[in-house]
């Protein structure tokens, strides 16, 4: 016979390879039992990055001596009864598998309290021999984790050292944090306090607060029964990879590759491919379209319509974030009061909605937002539409042909004149190429650009999408090709400059549509036709560029994500010459 049953213990050890996989991952399965039970103050002390200690002590509602000693069974657990339960799970743990998984593998040392018992229980779990006897506390939960896989060798070799495994433990409280603004968190590393998370009244507040970020532009949006909250920073504040992008769906923390893309794609071009804002998105779904039970550690998520929702929140998002970055920030005490943009034909053309689906699924009701305000609104009118900022700043000088100097109400503002014209340019081919509207014009001679004959195969392929760029570019031998016409907005820009350009990101979309690296090409084709710095500017030139930022989305920002304007108050000029 080959086929046999498992030891109790060598099951529960294998199934802790699924649920535990360092300290951070006792902290989280420690934490959500905390705050499904009820808890408003969570502490978490670890020693030696909890390779020697992992403690977490909640005021929750504590258990009785009958539930602690179940708590440590497998598949034991008070958040489910039958399978109708799974697809509207409302907590955090679920399936009865982190106490014994987590005491197969360390020294686990349980004490508890209700508030109708005298006093507590206190279990110990090693080798899987349980121990009980009276303890005193006060109502709620402490869990200590000792030694984590003294008995498993081979899985502790595996670990990082101390700092590493502390700091993962400090991303799970922050994944906390984020999750319960109404909740304390304290996180202490061998006796010191590390980070601590007051509670707050918001998730605005919170998302602040963990963070550490001022700048964090707010808004929210409702579709169906989609509720989408998100506070996300600027541009130029972007990472390479999704680390500082915090996504939580129906308050469970996720790690969706897919969602946090559709984050990024909501700044348009403003984010290069790779980077993602810093920022919390919290979605809120009924329970019925969306299923937590795909993954061990319940990281991942699976929706009913994935794409609709994607979509869906690139828009919306879209939506406030081109008008919110359009001005420069103010600061958290004086941000500008945000308004959803006007609808742009440009802006539908490039993320249409493909929600139709997603808003049947969770009941038919028009779409619907507001932005959300830090402060009361208490601004001065010049903030108050943002549609008119730059148009009422005045132009006073050009400074080394670069930067353009304005005087506004509030203070003095500097804006560099390529990322500016860069802005307004690539705005424009945006739209006509939305509307397959390019205007082109025709060179006096053809122009011959050298190229390697895969480059030619390239063009020769994407012939009409190039096209729709305004360029004519034409085969015309094995390594050649003749440059017929450039966009007539770009027409100072050279037409074999504009050739490498195309070619450069029809290269790096070879694996993809052209539609998703339109955008790159065009902030790259609109870089090169600018204005330079050293190129010198009448008034009525730098006027009539300011008046153009109006008119164009992500105005504070050229498509590349670098800021296009920097503004010093009075208040701070004043202060640095002492008056």
């Amino acid at each position: 016979m080959k086929i046999h049953r498992l030891s109790s213990e060598l099951a529960n050890q294998i199934a802790a390879g699924e649920v535990v996989e360092r300290p951070s991952s006792v902290s989280k399965e420690l934490i959500e039992n905390a705050l499904d039970a009820g808890a408003t103050r969570i502490r978490i002390d670890i020693a030696q990055g909890g390779l020697e200690l992992v403690r977490v002590s909640d005021d929750g509602e504590g258990m009785t001596e009958e539930d602690a000693r179940l708590s440590i069974e497998r598949h034991a657990t008070s958040k489910i009864s039958s399978i109708d339960d799974l697809s509207t799970i409302g907590t955090f743990g679920f399936r009865g598998e982190a106490l014994p998984s987590i005491a197969s593998v360390s020294k686990l040392v349980l004490t508890t309290r209700t508030k109708d018992a005298a006093q507590g229980i206190e279990l110990t779990v090693e080798g899987g021999n349980v121990a009980q006897k009276p303890s005193p506390r006060a109502v709620g939960t402490t869990v200590d984790v000792r030694e984590l896989f003294y008995n498993v060798p081979a899985r502790r070799k595996f670990l990082k050292s101390a700092a590493t495994e502390s700091a993962h433990v400090g991303e799970v409280t922050l994944w906390a944090a984020l999750s319960r603004p109404d909740v304390s968190i304290t996180l202490t590393r061998d006796g010191r306090v590390a980070r601590e998370y007051l509670r707050v009244a918001s998730r605005q507040e919170r998302a602040a607060q963990a963070l550490n970020e001022a700048r964090l532009v707010s808004c929210k949006a409702e579709r169906g029964s989609m509720k989408l909250e998100a506070h996300l920073g600027p541009p130029e504040r972007a990472r390479s990879g999704a680390v500082a992008l915090y996504t939580l769906v129906n308050g469970r923390p996720v790690k969706d590759r897919l969602l946090a893309r559709a984050v990024a794609q909501a700044y348009g071009s403003v984010l290069e491919p790779g980077r993602y804002p810093v920022g919390a998105v919290y979605i809120d779904l009924p329970p019925g379209v969306v299923d937590v039970n795909v993954h061990p550690q319940k990281a991942e998520v699976r929706f009913q319509d994935a794409r609709a929702l994607y979509d869906s929140i690139t828009r919306d998002l879209f939506e406030r974030l081109a008008r919110a970055f359009s001005i420069p920030s103010l600061g958290p005490a004086s941000r500008p009061w945000m308004r959803p943009p006007s609808s742009r034909g440009s802006t539908a053309a490039i993320y249409p909605s493909s929600s139709e689906s997603w808003t049947h699924a969770l009941g038919e009701s028009p779409p619907k937002s507001e932005p959300v305000s830090e402060e009361p609104r208490t601004q001065p009118s010049l903030f108050e539409e943002p549609s008119g900022f730059y148009r009422r700043l005045r132009f006073l000088a050009q400074v080394k042909s670069t930067y353009l100097v304005c005087e506004g109400d509030d203070g003095l503002y500097v804006i560099d004149q390529h990322a500016a014209d860069e802005r307004v340019n690539f705005d424009k081919l945006r739209a006509a190429f939305a509307a397959r509207e390019i205007a082109s014009q025709r060179l006096l001679t053809p122009e011959m650009v050298t190229l390697q004959p895969i480059a030619v195969g390239l063009f020769t392929e994407h012939e009409a999408e190039v096209s729709a760029l305004g360029l004519d570019v034409r085969a015309v031998g094995p390594s050649t090709v003749a440059v017929h016409a450039v966009p007539m907005i770009l027409s100072r820009a050279s037409a074999e400059r504009l050739v490498h350009d195309v070619l450069s990101e029809l290269s790096r979309s070879a694996a993809r549509p052209f539609s998703g690296a339109a955008d790159l090409v065009i902030a790259t084709m609109a870089c090169h036709g600018s204005v330079r710095a050293g190129d010198a500017m009448s008034p009525q030139q730098a006027r009539a560029l300011l008046e153009s930022l109006d008119k164009v989305d992500f105005s504070g920002h050229c498509p590349h994500g670098r800021p296009v304007v920097m503004r010093l108050s009075y208040a701070e000029l004043e202060r640095r010459v002492g008056r």
